[in-house]
């Protein structure tokens, strides 16, 4: 099935690297505006700044805890590429796009960007540590285009995820591995007649989306 192509307009897509400054800061709320949603998480994870950065730094590993995502290649100078869509339909839609390290402080912050036309996509990840010295603070924010819906971004498209929880879900799936070393799943449990809103939030939820390679039943 043909990816619609999203022009890009440059002007409109305004960075997002430069809100995470030093150890103070207010991460941008969840919000929608002139066909661009902005979303963020924010985790206290059990390990050191340096840690995390340099886990996070390691795209390759990505397709690991982060879903639909099928693959991503180092392409050197902080460029990469990615391939993204269901892992387990090898005959499914894929959408491939470069990204862009555009800000990177060692133990700090990682600033990216896609710069292939029709995704429009960009974020920063922070590490700040945290005030008790139990752990990182790690704020995750995302920008990207999104007209007419989710359905119309085609990262999101092929993710069957909304922006917003595409976010939660990376952030969150990065925790679990850091800290578990595998991402808990209730895939297979069993459980009572879901109903039409049990349905409708099992599909919300990602509770029926392949896992990634890190989760339990994946090892």
């Amino acid at each position: 099935m043909a990816t619609e192509v999203i022009p890009t307009d440059a002007s409109k897509l305004k960075s997002v690297a430069q809100i995470a400054e030093g150890t103070a800061y207010k991460p941008l709320p969840q919000k929608a505006e002139d066909g661009y949603v902005t979303a963020h998480a924010i985790q206290t994870i059990a390990a050191d700044p340096q840690t995390l950065y340099t886990l996070w730094r390691n795209v390759e590993a990505f397709p690991r805890w982060q879903e639909y995502v099928v693959s991503v290649k180092e392409l050197g100078a902080g460029k990469s590429h990615w391939v993204m869509g269901n892992p387990e339909d090898k005959d499914g839609t894929r959408v491939e796009f470069d990204s862009q390290i555009e800000r990177d402080t060692p133990g700090e912050r990682i600033g990216w960007k896609s710069v292939t036309k029709g995704v429009e996509q960009e974020g920063v990840v922070t590490f700040v540590p945290a005030e008790n010295g139990r752990g990182t603070i790690v704020t995750l924010i995302q920008k990207q285009r999104v007209p007419g819906g989710a359905v119309g971004n085609a990262v999101a498209a092929v993710a069957k995820r909304g922006p917003k929880q595409i976010v939660i879900e990376d952030l969150r799936h990065f925790k679990e591995m850091v800290e578990a070393g595998e991402i808990p799943s209730v895939a297979g449990q069993p459980h009572g007649p879901r109903g039409v809103t049990g349905s409708v939030k099992e599909w919300m939820l990602g509770e029926t989306n392949p896992t990634p390679p890190g989760s339990s039943e994946q090892r």
